[in-house]
């Protein structure tokens, strides 16, 4: 549950900058502020699952302060173009900071320029701890690229901006298959700022970032690395890690390959080291728990068919079994979490539209000779971000197991919540690792 205060404004160089303060469940005596990254408003973050879940795994530490920067969302807008932005916004945090009343925040930033570790080191004593998500860093002696030429591609990046979507496609790589993702990233986006205001405000403006000496920063930081796997325009290997070596008093992190968002997949992963950071413990919000029909496919005899007609025709075959997959998962208001290498696991709000899926993959499936056999139970699963968990995943897959080629098989708490399908009984089976027998149909 998160419990947002009412907006307040802080007052920075004559400019209102809007920002609440959100509580959760937790008992935690640490104050946050999250600076946040691109142009998304902070009251649009808690309608998308996973940003959301960030704001929860925050708030399990204390208060969390969120707050629009100059030119987002409620804030004022920018009246001095001629002045680093990042200076600007600085001022912003700054501001905020002394409007609620913070003695010693802890500030976790996943804003590119390096807004909050300037503050930090400009106000030493003000700030308990430092978190830095995806920094990036200036351009150092030895680097292999110029930083004029690293200026021109990325403003040429950033007029693109503007042609589609294609840009964003590669800031959430993991995500952006999702529509519904899709649709709420467009109108966050929308609701922080205007195409043309976002492509300045987003403009590649290095200057300000070597004005601050960090060689006696004694804040301790976190650096927390996760680097995406294309990016429009070349940087050092090290571009998002070197941060921490730059800090004396930094911790390094490396999350491996991933969104550079992040709010992107692995959003526990990125609550887990900050929590463990400031509290020496990890602290994980509650998984939301719901009621849903789970579906499980396989495809049948999967190895030998893979030996016989080769890797890069095995890998057409699956590319077209998910494809099919998630297709009639879509026209049946299903949710398609992940794929199991040969399969599939989806997820619905009711029996009979998980059925319908299934019938679905199965009749397209069986068109390209490529036999599924399909498990479904109805139970209650543990949702952490994108990712789902409990007992009634395994009874599904156990149950898929069990079927035979192009068969669909299902519990009996399906077959007692449906109506309007025709199951015949194949009596009781017992399930691997799981206690008893389970009484199964099949749909016919």
């Amino acid at each position: 549950m998160l419990e947002r205060s009412e907006v307040r404004y802080a007052v920075a160089d004559g400019h209102h900058i809007a920002f609440r303060v959100l509580t959760g469940e937790g008992d935690g005596d640490h104050d946050v502020v999250m600076v946040s990254g691109g142009v998304f408003p902070m009251d649009a973050l808690p309608d998308d699952p996973l940003a959301r879940r960030l704001l929860e795994g925050l708030t399990g530490l204390g208060r969390l302060i969120v707050f629009d920067r100059r030119g987002v969302g409620l804030s004022d807008q920018i009246t001095d173009w001629d002045r680093a932005l990042r200076v600007q916004w600085e001022e912003d945090l700054a501001a905020v900071i002394d409007a609620a009343g913070l003695t010693d925040p802890v500030i976790f930033s996943w804003h590119g320029p390096p807004v909050a570790r300037n503050y930090c080191a400009r106000n030493p004593g003000r700030v308990s701890r430092l978190i830095l998500w995806n920094v990036g860093s200036a351009p150092a002696p030895g680097d292999r690229w110029d930083r004029s030429e690293v200026q021109d591609l990325a403003e040429e990046f950033l007029e693109k901006m503007l042609e589609g979507p294609a840009v964003s496609e590669l800031f959430f790589p993991d995500r952006w298959s999702d529509p519904v993702f899709r649709e709420w990233h467009d109108a966050a986006g929308r609701a922080g700022a205007s195409p043309g205001q976002a492509a300045r405000l987003n403009a590649f403006r290095s200057d300000g970032w070597d004005d601050v000496d960090l060689t006696e920063m004694t804040v301790p930081t976190l650096v927390l690395a996760r680097t995406p796997p294309l990016m429009p325009f070349p940087l050092p290997d090290d571009y998002f890690t070197r941060p921490a070596a730059q800090l004396p008093n930094a911790t390094l992190v490396d999350l491996g390959e991933g969104s550079i968002n992040p709010i992107g997949l692995g959003v526990d992963d990125v609550i887990a080291e900050i929590t463990r950071f400031v509290t020496g413990e990890v602290r994980l919000p509650d998984p939301e728990r719901s009621l849903a029909a789970i579906l499980f496919t396989d495809v049948v005899g999967s190895t030998r068919r893979a030996s016989e007609v080769g890797d890069r025709n095995w890998k057409a075959l699956l590319d077209r079994h998910d494809a099919v997959s998630d297709a009639a998962v879509c026209r049946h208001g299903g949710e398609l979490v992940k794929s199991t290498g040969d399969g599939v696991l989806a997820v619905f709000g009711s029996s009979t539209e998980a059925i319908g899926a299934a019938r679905d993959i199965t009749r397209d499936l069986g068109r390209t000779d490529l036999p599924v056999r399909i498990g479904i139970h109805v139970g209650q699963i543990d949702r952490r971000g994108e990712d789902v968990s409990g007992l009634a995943l395994n009874v599904a897959a156990r149950i898929m197991a069990i079927a035979e080629r192009d068969q669909i098989l299902v519990s009996d708490i399906v077959e007692r919540v449906t109506d309007d399908v025709a199951f015949a009984p194949v009596g009781e089976r017992e399930l691997k690792d799981l206690d008893g027998t389970w009484r199964l149909f099949e749909v016919h």
